[in-house]
This record gives C-alpha cells, sequence and structure tokens, in this order.
C-alpha cells in the first residue's frame, strides 16, 4: 500500500485529478438508470451501518439467544394439560363370562345352555393434569449458562459493529486511492509518450541509439499498464464499497471526500496495546462463551442428581353399558336334580352412570448407572470450557499482532511520505 502513496506524491504538480463522472452504460430492461450515489465517508458509514447484512444477522443471533434462554426458564415452569380419553369396545359371547372388557373389567351372564349375550361399552374420560418440577439441580446452572449466551451474542453484535464501520472506512479509503492514482498513471504516461518522442527525434539526427528509443518505448507500454490497472482497481474498489454498503450491482458510487492525509496516532504502543485490549467486545464475547460453557459443567453433572416432580390430575368420567342381545335358557331343576331347558328368552338392556377423581403423585428420579454418559458429558463440557479459555489468549495475541502492525506501517508512513514528496521536487 505505501508504494501507491509514494507514486501519489510523485505527481506533478501540474497533473489534476480527473472527474469521477461515470459513464452512462446501455440498460438490458426498460426501466430507468439509476443515478450515481455520491457519498462523503460520513455518509456512507451511516447507510452501511444501517443496511450492513452483517449487523442484521448479529440482531438475529442476538434474538435467537434470547428465545434460547426463554425456553430454558420455561423448561421448569409448571405446564397444565388438558386430558381426554374415549374408548368403545363390542364383544359377542356365548359362555356367560367376559374378561378384561375395556374400563370395567369382568363380566359374568347367566345364559344357560344355548344362551348368547352382545355387550357394548362406551367409556370417556375429560380431565387435567398439573406437572410441577419441585428439585432440578440443572435448574440453575442452564438459566445461568442460557444467560451468558445472550451477553456473548450481544457483546459479539457491539463487536460486528465495530468490524463493520472499520471495513466501510477501508473500503472508502481504498476507493479514494484508487481513484487518486489514476491522475498519477495519466501523468506518467503523458511524460513517458514526451520521452518517446524526444528519444526519437534525437535518434533521427543520429545523436541516440536504437536501444534509447526500445527502452523509452518500454517505459511508455509500462505506463499503459500501469494506468490500466489503476482503472481496474478503482472498478474494483467501489464495488467492493458498493458490497460493504449492500446496493444493488447497478448502483454506481461517487466519491466526494478527497483523499486527505490523517492525523498522526500520538499515544505510544504500550498505550495503544492496553486501550485495544480494555473493554473489548470480542473478548467479552469471549469471555461470556467461556462462562456458558462452565456452567454446561454442572448441567451435565446435576444429570446424576436426584428429581423430585409433583404430578396433579383431576377429572369426570362417563360409562355408557348396553346389552342389545341377551338370549337367555333357564334351567328347571327338581330336588337337585338337572331338569329340561326352558324355551329361549331374548332380553336387552343398558346403563349409565358417571364419576369423578383426583389424585396427587410426587416422582423421584435418581441415575444410579448410565453406562458412563454423565461422566463423559461432564468432560466433554470441560474440554469446550478449556477450548473457550484458549480462544481467548489467540484472540489477545491476534488483537496484539494487529496492533503493532499497523503502528508500525503508521510510524514509517510519516518518512516515507516526506522522502518521496523531497523525490518529487528534486526531479520536478
Amino acid at each position: 500500500m505505501l508504494s501507491p502513496l509514494a507514486a501519489l506524491a510523485l505527481r506533478p504538480a501540474g497533473a489534476m485529478p480527473l472527474q469521477a463522472q461515470a459513464a452512462p452504460r446501455s440498460r438490458a430492461k426498460a426501466e430507468a438508470p439509476q443515478q450515481p450515489l455520491a457519498l462523503t465517508l460520513d455518509q456512507a458509514i451511516a447507510l452501511g451501518m444501517g443496511q450492513s447484512l452483517a449487523l442484521r444477522n448479529s440482531g438475529l443471533v442476538v434474538d435467537e439467544s434470547r428465545a434460547l434462554q426463554g425456553l430454558a426458564r420455561a423448561r421448569f415452569m409448571p405446564k397444565l394439560d388438558l386430558v381426554g380419553l374415549g374408548t368403545y369396545g363390542q364383544v359377542g359371547t356365548d359362555i356367560g363370562f367376559i374378561s378384561n372388557l375395556p374400563a370395567i373389567g369382568d363380566l359374568n351372564f347367566e345364559l344357560g345352555g344355548d344362551g348368547y349375550a352382545v355387550v357394548q361399552n362406551t367409556f370417556v374420560n375429560v380431565g387435567l393434569a398439573l406437572t410441577v418440577p419441585l428439585i432440578d439441580f440443572s435448574r440453575g446452572p442452564l438459566q445461568k449458562a442460557a444467560r451468558a449466551g445472550v451477553a456473548a451474542a450481544e457483546a459479539q453484535g457491539s463487536e460486528q459493529q465495530r468490524r463493520t464501520r472499520f471495513a466501510i472506512q477501508t473500503a472508502y479509503f481504498n476507493a479514494q486511492l484508487a481513484e487518486a492514482l489514476i491522475p498519477v498513471w495519466e501523468s506518467a504516461l503523458q511524460v513517458s509518450t514526451r520521452l518517446l518522442s524526444d528519444a526519437r527525434a534525437i535518434r533521427r539526427e543520429g545523436l541516440a541509439a536504437r536501444i534509447d528509443t526500445l527502452q523509452a518505448e518500454a517505459l511508455v507500454e509500462t505506463d499503459r499498464q500501469g494506468l490500466a490497472e489503476a482503472r481496474s482497481q478503482r472498478t474494483i474498489a467501489l464495488s467492493a464499497l458498493a458490497r460493504q454498503l449492500d446496493l444493488p450491482p447497478q448502483q454506481e458510487v461517487i466519491l466526494q471526500d478527497p483523499l486527505r492525509p490523517g492525523p498522526a496516532w500520538t499515544l505510544a504502543l504500550d498505550t495503544t496495546l492496553q486501550r485495544a485490549l480494555l473493554e473489548r467486545p470480542a473478548l467479552e464475547a469471549l469471555d461470556q462463551q467461556r462462562q456458558a460453557n462452565l456452567a454446561r459443567i454442572q448441567v451435565a453433572r446435576a444429570s446424576g442428581m436426584p428429581q423430585l416432580g409433583l404430578l396433579l390430575g383431576g377429572g369426570i368420567s362417563g360409562d355408557w353399558l348396553n346389552v342389545p342381545v341377551l338370549n337367555t335358557s333357564p334351567r328347571v331343576a327338581v330336588n337337585g336334580t338337572a331338569g329340561p331347558d326352558l324355551a329361549t328368552v331374548n332380553t336387552s338392556g343398558s346403563v349409565s352412570g358417571s364419576f369423578y377423581d383426583w389424585g396427587a403423585v410426587l416422582g423421584l428420579r435418581q441415575s444410579l448407572f448410565d453406562g458412563g454418559l454423565t461422566r463423559e458429558a461432564v468432560a466433554l463440557a470441560k474440554r469446550r470450557a478449556q477450548q473457550s479459555e484458549v480462544a481467548i489468549e489467540i484472540a489477545e495475541q491476534a488483537i496484539t499482532q494487529q496492533v503493532e502492525t499497523f503502528y508500525a506501517s503508521h510510524q514509517a508512513a510519516g518518512p516515507q511520505m516526506r522522502a518521496a514528496a523531497a523525490a518529487a521536487a528534486a526531479g520536478a
């Protein structure tokens, strides 16, 4: 990046920048072409911060974390359910005994020798069931992990705002630099073209060798290549800026702010490093993730602890028993001796009724052996917590390296620009 700045400082005083006027482009569609969007740096930052896809995604991540926190809270709330049961059964028998009739049990009929019965039964139950978790040792750690997840998402959102702002500024500055380098190469091409013309004129007089004109021609072609590359880099830089602003592909961007040198950084390197690491949202997000992983260790351990719950239930039930067919063959006994069967009697009948009931159940669960599941879950949670600690150290090292790199580049930029300006003045 420093060599283009040096080339910019070497620009002749008479060479003025070209106007960044976007040429009209043909449209295949019928709608009117979009007007170029002229933006200052502050306008670009305001537009990009409002339309950034990365910031929109960070907001969705925060909403997701809050939804997970709500799930963790609702997991231990009492639950009230409406329950119902309905059954219907029909049984035909000629033995006078029916076993395990749904919702009734056993029935006996005196059918006689050739009797037959058809039994129909309908049962309906409606009630309420209240489930209350009384003791669950995973409640506190799970909610703590959820709160830490929300805090980590919010901190990551703050860090994303910083990164988005920096990305927009960087894209704008790169576009400014690419825009400013075009007149530098145009001026260099004009100078090399005049140099080639002079070399050819001198050679026609016999005062220059062929190598002189060949070198001048090579210089012209080099400057033409540099100008083409500069124009290409300007297009790429403006496209990168448009993508940071989430603009449509057809929208052209014009830079209103010219490229100006910024103020010098006055803080020492140690102070700069301290400020870079102090209240850094990226580090805060990693620390909150570490807190969440530590809480998940307690959640894993709680799976082996006892759990106590209360179940309350009550309702009303109704039963309809119908015997549409009941054929009985009575038999007469005389002095204890079986007599002849009488004529078959055909009858039917039905009966119905209802009742209510309620009750309470205390449920205790204590895992005695789970095949090592709890032990492995605790070990996994510990490894993730350790990874979170290492991630914090890696992030601190990366921030330190970035600050030292930018600090050294910034310290060298001033002398390089002054040296380039002195070289340009000496060659004028």
